[in-house]
């Protein structure tokens, strides 16, 4: 994984795009900005791990361009879970939880994520509540659509 630069960032993915992805709908550019700058940005290849099953996360990622496969136990098993798409999150159950990471969670091809860390996130009422709740709602949303898209599929 590569870290890009805010800057960089900015001129491929402007903050008006970023609110077109569901999980940052509804977000209001100050608040946005604000994650952005905190935030670790990063390019990924195919086959780059943002996760690996029974890792123990402390911040999650969010998908901005690009898709990524979540499976169940290591990669080489093949047994996947979901596969997600820009504006979704992963790793997000597991920090709140507490718990390990289920599987492998490896770029189908090139991305663009960023990294929310456990503080930054457990810092957002403070610097607004109520976009923090919107933030928080977004991700149970994403979360929930997951779990109905996993529960069809089996």
């Amino acid at each position: 994984m590569l870290k890009i630069s805010r800057t960089q960032f900015d001129k491929d993915y402007p903050v008006g795009h970023l609110q077109e992805l569901s999980v940052f709908g509804a977000l209001n550019q100050d608040f946005v900005g604000h994650l952005l700058d905190q935030a670790e940005i990063y390019r990924t290849e195919k086959n780059d791990r943002l996760f690996s099953a029974g890792h123990r996360p402390n911040g999650f990622y969010i998908l901005i361009e690009g898709n990524s496969t979540l499976y169940c136990g290591p990669h080489k098993e093949n047994k996947i879970v979901n596969v997600l798409e820009p504006g979704e999150c992963v790793g997000f159950i597991s920090m709140l939880s507490m718990n390990p990471v289920i599987g492998d969670v490896t770029p189908v091809t090139g991305s663009v994520v960023l990294r929310i860390s456990d503080h930054l996130f457990a810092s957002l009422p403070e610097i607004d509540g109520e976009q923090s709740f919107i933030l928080l709602m977004n991700l149970t949303r994403n979360i929930c659509r997951a779990y109905i898209k996993h529960a069809v599929q089996n």
